[in-house]
């Protein structure tokens, strides 16, 4: 959850702002679906301090050790192999906090009225009118356009300015993946109204909580055809486009993302230790 977020941010000041910041930054996402109570709010407040301290204990120094682990990695060379290990150790690491973090929010849930449901569900319906505003809407060329954009300027954020001949790798890359906007959002109606549907049908936290834990570990489960073959194309279509980007990486880029590396695998254990010195517990040596 939080090493995706921090290769969005751009600073390894914002990283320390933003992780120790993370309960009010969450209190506010949920306040954007849904308008709490009092009690609901307390009880929101109680439970991402709590999944707030989870993390710091758990996760914090299993990030530290990827980022090594990508270091070396990068360091050697990157094998298609590579970037598949690192897309399934994000993936595991987020289904776990997802699923910690629904099977914390089910006591909360289940005090739901069925306007606040309602609530959002207006307010997903209005993220996907957004989505495909942003991503399919206008001519194929417009789209791909876009797309482009998009994942160069995620490439740069790691390697500063790309090569021409960098760029054009990465649009023929999305020029190869037109319709998977459309799956995507198709698969993130079909969850949405799953998790819906969930919490409107079990009303206690103890029948709720696995079924939503569940919903976030094993997302597979029901998923469509479709979805997974395309999901399984782009990832093996990326881990390509990766090796092939960084082989052909200036001497400069491949610093900068050296740089990029340590600076966030030195956030995190900051804050590893900033939480165990706030714990009384004392750092390893």
């Amino acid at each position: 959850m939080a090493a995706a977020a921090a290769v969005l941010l751009a600073s390894c000041t914002a990283v320390r702002v933003s992780y120790n910041n993370a309960d009010s930054l969450m209190r506010y996402v949920v306040w954007r679906y849904v308008d709490l109570d009092p009690r609901q709010s307390e009880s929101l407040q109680q439970r991402l301090a709590r999944l707030h301290d989870w993390h710091r204990a758990n996760e914090l120094p299993a990030y530290v050790e990827f980022l090594e682990s990508i270091r070396s990695r990068f360091s050697r060379g990157l094998a298609q192999s590579d970037v598949g290990w690192a897309i399934d150790a994000l993936r595991a690491h987020y289904r776990l906090a997802a699923a910690h973090a629904a099977t914390e929010a089910a006591p909360l849930l289940v005090t739901l009225s069925p306007e606040q449901i309602a609530s959002i569900e207006r307010k997903f319906a209005k993220d996907d009118a957004k989505y495909e505003d942003e991503w399919l809407s206008g001519s194929p060329a417009r789209r791909e356009r876009r797309a482009s954009e998009r994942l160069i300027d995620r490439f740069e954020q790691w390697t500063g300015d790309l090569a021409p001949e960098q760029r054009a790798r990465i649009r023929e890359f999305v020029k190869t993946h037109p319709g998977d906007a459309e799956v995507r959002l198709d698969e993130r109606r079909r969850w949405q109204r799953t998790a819906v549907e969930l919490v409107r049908l079990y009303r206690r936290p103890d029948e709720l909580a696995p079924r939503l834990a569940r919903l976030f570990g094993e997302p597979d489960a029901g998923r469509s055809p479709d979805y997974l073959v395309a999901t399984r194309r782009w990832e093996a279509d990326l881990g390509r486009l990766v090796v092939e980007i960084s082989r052909t990486l200036s001497a400069e880029q491949r610093e900068r993302v050296l740089r990029r590396i340590d600076r966030y695998a030195e956030d995190f254990q900051s804050l590893e230790h900033s939480a165990r010195a706030s714990n009384g517990v004392p750092s390893p040596s």
